[in-house]
């Protein structure tokens, strides 16, 4: 059995690993840290696995010395003069007493002298210089992202529990602790649905584990809790607006005390109905986007059967030999898949380029510049200069060719390739890629906003590279268009944000789905308008 370690040493520790810690950023929002940290806690549990492998020796030498011991003491007696008479007057005994005293204790007294918990210290202390562990938000930023996955994919709670993410088995489990702290988190988050969900599955599991490490009368009170603020939240607000229509993750259609949660969520997912197009509402965008991340269908099969793919050079002499592979995704708006754009060595560099320079993606401020660090947008970006590499301005060429439109950004014709990386549940809510036509503060912004941008005008298209396949999860869906385009490696997607007439098309709405396994990147050119005036011309009609 292993030995255990002094509370001291513990706290020592656990002051030493988060003491001084660099402020840098989060490490749950891409998976590049999300690797290194993982390497971190190796050497971590490298060094305290041979804290213990030396204190587990120690103590059996400890034990031995015990266990010789043990003869000594079975020489049974009716007194103690009888007892030390056996003893002493035993040749065997006291040749053994004086081996254990002189030979044995020896070895004893060296090893209670070797501090082996400072020499442990000194290889944590080595191990943390230079290190980044994580902070409080990377803690909650993990348990959100869950909660995140769990909500959009419609996992099964208890499957998800024992580590099974959307059909593959892993041997990754939540305890029952670990649910009741998701719980907690949707409850904050007002998710009371969700929350009481969670809380079952924690007491569930607290009986399976014998309340080892939570119990069971305890998540009672949590669930007891968190139906009585279910059913009074969706009393309040159907008193205060008859018709409102509730999110499914804050609230159930009924009070919990009529019907139950598991009952109640399998009668939703059973009876929903998707609708697209320009007309609908937030709560439809909101579901269609989950709908999409499932890989459901929203299309009917006439519209399907529209959809083609085909080879195309472009009349480009540089497509002659190798066409372009082109998969149309929708008609309306039209989105378009090239795959095999990129080569496996191009990946590799882009990817190296980018991992220095990674930093937490921002998203618009209220003033017009994005610098603001936002939960709708959980990942990573870096910005590639087109000098940093002369495999920058080939990609840019091959965007212009594939597109027929004008990417250079030194003439601001387009923005710098940028590169992003999802980690932990990483994605992008759905938003509108255009930044200036369409928005109702644009005028109040507009005044913040730099000349340069200004005159290149709003992003007219936008072009995203696929760098990698997702295991699971990971598409970049339209809602309001209701398709879906899964990430294939070496691939492309590409859209028009704005229609001929130059209106923004809010059909566009688009998002990241959540990265449920594995790991995503990409890299994606936002197209300027101004520089198109005459690769994509005007049309007169509003709507086209």
């Amino acid at each position: 059995m292993m030995a255990s370690i002094p509370v001291t040493f513990l706290i020592t520790i656990t002051a030493l690993l988060l003491r001084n810690q660099p402020v840098v950023g989060d490490m749950f929002s891409a998976s590049a840290d999300l690797a290194n940290t993982f390497r971190l806690e190796q050497q971590v549990v490298n060094v305290l696995g041979e804290l213990v492998a030396q204190t587990e020796a120690k103590l059996g030498i400890i034990r031995q010395y015990l266990k010789d011991y043990e003869s000594v003491v079975e020489e049974k007696a009716a007194s103690e003069e009888e007892f030390m008479e056996r003893v002493a007057g035993n040749p065997i005994h006291a040749y053994r007493l004086m081996k254990r005293l002189y030979f044995d204790w020896q070895t004893v007294e060296k090893e209670i002298k070797t501090d082996n918990w400072r020499n442990a210290l000194r290889q944590l202390e080595h191990v943390r210089m230079g290190a980044k562990f994580p902070k409080e938000e990377d803690f909650f930023g993990a348990a959100q992202a869950l909660v995140r996955l769990q909500d959009t994919y419609e996992l099964n709670m208890t499957q998800l529990a024992r580590g099974n993410l959307w059909g593959r088995q892993t041997r990754a489990e939540l305890t029952a602790q670990d649910c009741l702290f998701m719980g907690k988190h949707a409850f904050n988050a007002g998710a009371y649905a969700r929350a009481v969900e969670w809380f079952e599955e924690s007491y569930i599991l607290a009986g399976q584990e014998n309340n080892r490490t939570l119990r069971q009368d305890q998540v009672m009170e949590f669930i007891q809790h968190a139906i009585n603020m279910h059913d009074d939240t969706l009393q309040q607000t159907k008193k205060r607006h008859p018709m409102a229509v509730l999110s499914h993750t804050n609230s159930f259609r009924l009070p919990l005390k009529e019907k139950p949660a598991g009952v109640q969520r399998s009668e939703i997912i059973r009876s929903r109905k998707y609708n697209v197009g320009k007309h609908i509402t937030d709560q439809d965008d909101a579901t269609n986007f989950n709908a999409l991340c499932r890989g459901e269908t929203l299309l009917n099969d006439k519209l399907l059967a529209q959809l083609k793919c085909w080879y195309d050079s472009r009349r480009q002499p540089y497509f002659l030999l190798m066409p372009i592979k082109i998969e149309q995704n929708s008609m309306e708006p039209a989105i378009y898949s090239f795959h095999d754009v990129l080569s496996d060595d191009e990946i590799e560099t882009i990817k190296q380029l980018a991992k220095p320079l990674l930093a937490r993606s921002m998203v618009q401020g209220r003033t017009g510049v994005g610098h603001e660090v936002s939960n709708v947008r959980t990942s990573k970006t870096a910005w590639l200069p087109e000098g940093l590499h002369p495999l920058l301005n080939r990609l840019t060429r091959r965007i212009s060719l594939i597109t027929g439109l004008k990417t250079n950004p030194i003439s601001d014709e387009a923005e710098l390739l940028q590169v992003a990386n999802y980690g932990i549940g990483g994605h992008y809510a759905p938003h509108h890629d255009y930044l200036m036509k369409g928005k109702a503060d644009f005028e109040a912004k507009k005044k913040y906003m730099h000349h340069r941008e200004l005159q290149a005008g709003d992003r007219i298209a936008t072009f995203m590279f696929y760098l990698n396949d997702v295991e699971r999860g990971g598409s970049t869906a339209f809602p309001r268009a209701g398709v879906a385009v899964k990430p294939v490696r070496g691939g492309a997607a590409f859209w028009f944000n704005l229609k001929r007439s130059g209106k923004p098309d809010p059909l566009t709405l688009h998002g990241a789905c959540p990265v449920l396994l594995g790991h995503k990147w990409v890299s994606n050119k936002w197209i300027r308008e101004t520089a198109q005036t005459f690769n994509r011309r005007c049309s007169l009609d509003a709507n086209e």
